[in-house]
C-alpha cells in the first residue's frame, strides 16, 4: 500500500540529543576524550581531535543520540564511551534540556557544570556557569529541566 501522508515535523523527542526537524544538518566527528551522555553540550580537547562533555572550553555542538540503543537495551545510558567516535552536531534543530526556563528568542549559553542549556551566564547565586553559544537559538519553550529545540548554525 503506498504512504499517502506525511507528517510534516518529527515527533516530539523522548530523550535529548535527537534531530528535532527534518531540516539540512551536520555533524563532526571527533573521538570522545571521556564517557559523552546524548544531547550534552561538547567542546573540543587534545588539541582539537577529541571531544569532551562541555567544561567552559570551545564550544563544538551538541552530543547526537544514536537510535541503536533505544531499542536493543532501553535501559542502556544514553552515551558515548571514552575512545569511541561521537557525532557533534553543529547545524540542524536538535533537543536538548535546559537549566532555566526558556522560550524563543532567549539567548543561549551552554552550562560548563551540567553540559546543558540555559538563557543566561550565572546560576542563581550569581556564579558564572554559562558560555554563550553564537549562532544558536532556542525554537520552543521550556521549563527548567525539560526538553527543548535547539536550533544551531555555527561555523565551519
Amino acid at each position: 500500500m503506498p504512504i499517502t501522508d506525511y507528517q510534516k515535523y518529527m515527533d516530539v523527542a523522548a530523550s535529548k540529543g535527537k534531530f528535532a526537524t527534518y531540516q539540512d544538518s551536520h555533524a563532526e566527528t571527533k573521538a570522545a576524550a571521556s564517557a559523552i551522555n546524548y544531547g550534552m553540550a561538547v567542546e573540543m580537547t587534545g588539541g582539537g581531535s577529541q571531544a569532551q562533555t562541555f567544561q567552559g572550553g570551545t564550544f563544538l555542538g551538541v552530543a547526537l543520540a544514536r537510535e541503536y540503543y533505544d531499542y536493543t537495551d532501553p535501559n542502556a545510558v544514553k552515551q558515548y564511551d571514552a575512545n569511541e567516535p561521537v557525532a557533534v552536531v553543529r547545524k540542524g534543530v536538535i533537543w536538548v534540556e535546559v537549566e532555566e526556563d526558556a522560550a524563543p528568542g532567549d539567548p543561549v549559553y551552554a552550562d560548563q557544570t551540567t553540559g546543558n542549556f540555559r538563557i543566561s551566564a550565572t546560576d542563581s547565586g550569581g556564579t558564572t556557569v554559562g558560555t554563550e553559544v553564537k549562532g544558536a537559538t532556542f525554537k520552543s519553550t521550556a521549563n527548567a529541566g525539560e526538553l527543548i529545540q535547539l536550533e544551531m548554525n555555527l561555523p565551519a
